[in-house]
């Protein structure tokens, strides 16, 4: 073979790989990169630094001060609490510092001051209203939720077999490190909520992605995209039950239920005012 024509084959073979990275970065919105944390906490007895999970920030506009919003960072409930059930003494979240660009930790409260859905305390969902001071992070708006709004309606069909991606943050063993948002994709398998145990969390109603998730992408957001742009589908929920029809998919609780608890959450906020 020609030096020339290994070149051409090298130049093509590049090109391709390039066009097919560009397309998949395409499929994950700018706007969302920044909208996911970890989780973390110190191994008592080993004194090591452990992700529990991952959390996100959403916002929800204030109805009595136009222009204000309510933030919150949501998760996975179990999240909070250790092997054994015990709540975890003294969580906190790893975030991005805005002077540094380096990873740093805040302290969250224990679980018993979060909040959970307000109609069903049973629902692996905690909510806390927290902006981390001097951090680089980005809320998903309410209105960016599935179903929310005309530019966010899919429908149950169309979301059968459609691409979705969650996130997850990747960081070193330590702080001296700068943060890396990893997407993972996958199809939707099960558009409409059904009923699952879950280890660690109990029965809940959830739709489901193809694939197996890992215990530190539990509490991450998770996108799908249409025409206009990409909506918040979810929440990663651990792996189901391997005991049950949902083995090998990953489970996921449904926006409507984390826009109903962040939506009553602001109502008490506003009350309050």
């Amino acid at each position: 073979m020609s030096s020339r024509l290994q070149v051409f084959i090298g130049i093509a073979v590049s090109s391709l790989l390039l066009s097919a990275v560009i397309t998949r970065a395409q499929n994950v919105a700018q706007g969302t990169l920044h909208s996911v944390a970890s989780i973390v906490a110190v191994d008592p007895d080993s004194s090591k630094r452990v992700v529990l999970g991952s959390a996100f920030f959403v916002e929800v506009p204030s109805k009595a001060f136009s222009g204000n919003s309510f933030v919150y960072l949501i998760t996975a409930r179990h999240n909070l609490f250790d092997g054994e059930g015990n709540p975890i003494a003294k969580p906190r979240i790893s975030v991005e510092d805005s002077r540094t660009g380096m990873l740093r930790e805040d302290s969250l409260p224990p679980a018993d001051q979060w909040f959970s859905d307000p109609k069903d305390d049973s629902v692996d969902l905690a909510a806390l209203p927290f902006v981390p001071a001097h951090a680089n992070f980005t809320s998903i708006p309410l209105g960016r939720f599935l179903n929310l709004g005309a530019d966010t309606t899919i429908p149950i069909e169309s979301q059968l077999g459609a691409e979705a991606y969650y996130l997850s943050v990747i960081s070193g063993a330590d702080l001296e490190s700068r943060p890396v948002v990893a997407s993972r994709f996958g199809r939707v398998s099960v558009a409409h909520p059904a009923a699952s145990e879950l280890p660690g969390a109990g029965k809940q109603s959830l739709c489901f992605l193809e694939g197996a998730s890992a215990p530190q992408s539990s509490g991450a957001p998770v996108f799908l995209r249409n025409a206009q742009t990409a909506v918040l589908w979810g929440m990663v929920e651990a792996g189901s039950d391997a005991s049950n029809r949902f083995s090998g998919l990953i489970g996921v609780l449904p926006a409507a239920i984390i826009a109903e608890t962040v939506q009553a959450m602001a109502a008490a906020q506003e009350q309050k005012r």
